[in-house]
């Protein structure tokens, strides 16, 4: 694990620090509901492990909604994905990894990812621009597998936030809410702004483990149970990876933007003392 990203084991889950103190079960995302992930009412969310069942060739072990472990087929679309990477992915100088291995932090923010549905004023905003071809792309999109095949997503700025356009939402349960008290409905469009990504440090294993369940996605659409096979490790290592780097650097934008400001304000006065 010191050197990719890929999902917690059977074993992490029932023995690392981390997860003792804050509990196995994850919250999920508006994004994971939206891919039909499996969900309850208190916003807890279902998600894979790695760990395949000696017992079923198509089976793999799963922590539920409820915080325990158990099994699902690898087929299954409703089970999420909670990534883990090490932490000397987050900190690449020694000099900061052993900084905060020696702190009392528990929760980093690193990368970012389509959460949060946006709220019914803004989406018809957005929607507006979208339909005028008025909403400007950057040059990031995001990859969801849920039926096996790629479904990709283009990212968009506005008034310097980034979102993505759901089309067609595929929503598990009907009369459910999401995080910001909007219905969720099945078929519906959506826009989900993109978010920094909360990660669990646990220190003795030197890993972060993703807080939310982010997205949805069969181990394995044809049912393969082993890891190194499976789909889930092809997004992984093959997209997702990749898309949690920001497509622009939203506070370099907002530097350049006061440096803009200051430099307009100081023009403006030069030339009103000229007039006087």
């Amino acid at each position: 694990m010191e050197n990719e990203i890929t999902l917690l084991t059977k074993e992490q889950v029932e023995n690392l620090d981390i997860l003792k103190k804050y509990g196995i079960e994850a919250d999920e995302t508006d994004f994971y509901i939206i891919q039909y992930g499996i969900y309850l009412a208190d916003g807890k969310g279902e998600y894979w492990t790695k760990t395949p069942r000696s017992d079923n060739s198509y089976g793999v072990f799963i922590v539920s909604p409820y915080g325990n472990v158990n099994g699902s087929y690898a087929y299954d679309t409703h089970s999420g994905v909670r990534p883990v990477i090490p932490l000397s992915q987050i900190y690449r100088s020694k000099k900061e990894l052993n900084k905060v291995l020696e702190s009392n932090i528990d929760i980093v923010e690193y990368g970012e990812y389509p959460q949060t549905v946006a709220d019914e004023n803004l989406e018809e905003k957005l929607e507006s621009l979208y339909q005028k071809g008025e909403i400007k792309k950057t040059k990031k999109s995001y990859i969801s597998m849920l039926k096996g095949e790629k479904e990709k997503y283009q990212e968009y700025i506005y008034q310097n936030n980034k979102y993505i356009r759901v089309k067609e939402a595929k929503i598990l349960y009907s009369d459910y809410e999401f995080a910001n008290g909007r219905e969720a409905i099945k078929g519906e469009t959506y826009w989900l702004k993109v978010e920094p990504i909360e990660w669990l440090i646990d220190k003795n294993a030197k890993i972060a483990i993703a807080k939310n369940a982010l997205t949805d996605m069969p181990f394995s659409y044809r049912g393969n149970n082993d890891y190194e096979k499976s789909d889930i490790k092809v997004f992984l290592e093959g997209y997702f990876i990749n898309e949690i780097e920001p497509s622009i650097n939203m506070k370099k934008i907002d530097n350049l933007v006061d440096l803009m400001f200051v430099t307009y304000v100081s023009k403006e006065k030069k030339a009103k003392q000229k007039v006087r």
